[in-house]
């Protein structure tokens, strides 16, 4: 798991509707890493932080920064939804 990993899937992920498409379909956590796993993009949620970071300082425009903090925000939602969904009854709060 590489930051390198973070970063290739942040700009793929941003083109690649084929790749989202695979990611939104998954059903739980470990159907989403075996797609990544598939693709070769095998990151953590720090390596994913830092990959995000890293790109966001590289906008230079309004609308490329815009860009990235969606594909955080799409990212974050569909990885968490996956853990809750996993999680069921054997989570409280």
């Amino acid at each position: 798991m590489t930051i390198g990993n973070a970063l290739t899937f942040i700009e793929r992920g941003l083109k690649d509707s084929a790749l989202r498409n695979r990611l939104n379909s998954a059903t739980n956590p470990s159907e989403l890493q075996n797609a990544l796993g598939d693709e070769k993009l095998e990151f953590s949620a720090h390596d994913f932080d830092e990959a995000f970071h890293h790109r966001l300082t590289q906008c230079q425009e309004e609308e490329d920064a815009d860009q990235i903090k969606e594909f955080k925000l799409w990212w974050y939602l569909l990885s968490r939804s996956l853990e809750m969904t996993a999680c069921g009854n054997q989570c409280s709060g």
